[in-house]
């Protein structure tokens, strides 16, 4: 999804699920050896707090999600309520 929204010219934050994180600080370590300035790819750790702020910030317009069915429901939800695209 990133890199639709880099091309773009939008910010990404990436919050990778708790129990294997690894992947993303990999890519994140790639993204700024090729040059990419800080703050426009940004891996944010930790669990269902951390959802809800991703989900709860003003300043962050849409989010997207891949996983179970029904947290894909919850975030749905608390996105839209919070006026978020999905």
């Amino acid at each position: 999804m990133f890199p639709d929204a880099l091309a773009c010219g939008n910010t990404f934050i990436l919050k990778p699920s708790e129990r294997d994180p690894s992947a993303s600080l990999i890519l994140a370590k790639w993204l700024k050896e090729a040059g990419l300035p800080d703050g426009v790819f940004n891996v944010v750790h930790g669990d269902k707090e951390a959802a809800d702020a991703i989900l709860s910030d003003a300043d962050i317009v849409a989010v997207s999600f891949v996983g179970s069915t029904p947290i894909a429901h919850y975030i749905h939800e608390t996105a839209t309520r919070n006026g978020k695209r999905c």
